[in-house]
């Protein structure tokens, strides 16, 4: 594949879209296996799988850029923690408390929590395109978790649960509007093995707590694979086509592929699930794509 940078109005496009698919399936199998697994437990023996698949294929790379990632611990550091283990625990406590629908409307916060740290930390400004997709996709969002039934929108209730994918969300949101700040000599998956090695430092004794306090993970096949899947594609693969997509085009119109994260999981509900698709949804479709092509072409004001 050719670098983002040569072709970034086709390449880094399609692997944002790659990534919102692969991210849709995340939640769903973080559902499908909440009662074997704790969610301390699910985030360690992700990261735990992501670094085992990521060794062989990044660490020479990281050996050799060790020395920069010792002078830039602090970055590696606050990576780790905003975008690993302690991320994943915050959003695993959510979705054992709440349904995977939930899960991926909370996600669509997100493009509109980046341009606030970006007006917050870096003084950066959004175009009115830009909003405007952005609340294009959140009504399109909305159509389908509320059937286009205003009663429905009305009676949703924040539960705990709720309360911790929006925390989920906002330390994501903060993850990628600092990308910014990944030291450039590091390449895309020394940085992320680095990444997932230091974000086990806070891991590792959560996780001992875990299990003092009877924590245990069901090795049957089931919670297994779902380990498999979450330690190999919205790890590895996911956090490889993220970086290098806000890398070409930057995080505020990255952050609006995220929009496509509910419409894939609809499309898996369908899929796998046997669900059938419905006025409403063809509606929010078309208002997440409409939202998602204002935001991508829209340009800081």
């Amino acid at each position: 594949m050719s670098d983002t940078r040569d072709r970034p109005g086709v390449s880094a496009h399609l692997l944002l879209a790659l990534t919102a698919l692969f991210w849709a399936g995340h939640w769903i199998v973080a559902r499908a296996v909440h009662l074997e697994v704790t969610p301390v437990g699910l985030a360690f023996w992700r990261w735990a799988t992501a670094i085992a698949v990521l060794v062989p294929l990044a660490g020479r790379e990281l050996a050799r850029d060790w020395p920069v990632v010792r002078a830039h611990w602090g970055r590696i550091l606050f990576f780790g923690v905003t975008g690993t283990g302690v991320y994943n625990v915050v959003g695993y406590l959510g979705i054992r408390e709440t349904t995977a629908t939930n899960a991926v409307l909370i996600q669509a916060v997100t493009p509109a929590l980046i341009p606030l740290f970006g007006l917050l930390l870096f003084r950066e400004r959004a175009g009115a395109r830009a909003l405007a997709g952005v609340a294009l996709s959140f009504c399109g969002v909305l159509a389908i978790v509320s059937r286009l039934d205003p009663q429905a929108v009305r009676a949703w209730r924040v539960n705990p649960g709720d309360l911790f994918l929006l925390g989920n969300v906002a330390l994501w949101a903060l993850y990628t509007v600092c990308l910014r700040w990944k030291p450039p000599a590091l390449s895309h998956m020394s940085f992320l093995l680095a990444c997932a090695l230091f974000g086990m430092a806070p891991m590792l004794p959560l996780y001992a707590a875990d299990l003092a306090a009877g924590g245990r993970v069901d090795l049957s096949w089931g919670p297994m694979l779902g380990i498999a899947y979450l330690g190999v594609f919205p790890s590895v693969v996911c956090y490889q086509l993220w970086g290098q997509g806000v890398q070409a085009i930057g995080p505020r119109r990255a952050g609006a592929y995220l929009y496509l994260i509910p419409f894939f999981g609809a499309l898996m509900a369908v899929a796998f699930l046997g669900e059938r698709l419905h006025l409403y949804h063809a509606v929010g479709i078309a208002l997440i794509f409409s939202g998602v092509w204002l935001a991508v072409r829209g340009r800081a004001a």
